[in-house]
């Protein structure tokens, strides 16, 4: 009986002390790679160079300023050379397929004053009559008018017509549609009397 006690009691300290052996085997390597893998960092803090990073920034030129011509080579270039008028009457003008020209003589500028003459805008030739032209005859009519505010003839009437009064007729109404520049005083549009045109009436 004592014998199978103590056998009892020494399989149990034996059963302890190999369970306490092998939880001591189980916690060793456990430390061991715990402590392996354990790493050191240093860490090192480098300042950047201040000079390298800094960025220089340059202000744009000024824009230049564009230079401003002189008033008086603006107005010199605007200037048009203006020729004389080195002829007072008009070219020939030529009617048409049955051969006529149609002389028209501004007034002479010798007399520059009162009545200056006016140049006309926009004219029409008179018809040539038909009796005339079956006659072969030429002739002329001088006409005297006012130029009114629209730059209208008006108040027409003959001067001298040669011959008679075969050519008056028609040129009476061409005169009717020509236009005339307005003359102006002070800002207002005023009649312009006695002016005189040749109406002349050619064959070639």
């Amino acid at each position: 009986m004592c014998r199978s006690m103590m056998a009892f009691f020494l399989a149990i300290v034996m059963t302890l002390a190999l369970f306490s052996f092998m939880a001591w085997m189980t916690i060793q390597p456990k430390s061991a790679a715990v402590s392996s893998e354990t790493l050191q960092f240093d860490v090192v803090m480098v300042e950047p160079n201040a000079e390298s990073q800094r960025r220089i920034r340059q202000l744009p030129e000024p824009p230049k300023t564009p230079s401003i011509p002189s008033s008086k080579s603006s107005l010199s270039s605007n200037v048009a050379n203006v020729a004389p008028l080195e002829n007072n009457t008009m070219p020939s003008i030529d009617v048409g397929d049955i051969g006529l020209n149609m002389v028209v003589s501004l007034p002479s500028f010798d007399g520059l004053g009162q009545n200056q003459q006016a140049m006309p805008l926009y004219r029409v030739e008179p018809k040539y009559p038909s009796r005339a032209l079956k006659r072969k005859m030429e002739g002329y009519v001088i006409l005297r008018f006012t130029i009114d505010e629209q730059g209208k003839p008006v108040d027409i009437e003959s001067v001298e017509a040669e011959p008679s009064r075969l050519f008056v007729r028609p040129a009476i109404q061409a005169l009717r549609q020509w236009k005339y520049q307005p003359k102006l005083r002070e800002g207002k549009a005023i009649t312009q009397p006695g002016q005189t045109v040749t109406l002349e009436y050619r064959l070639n």
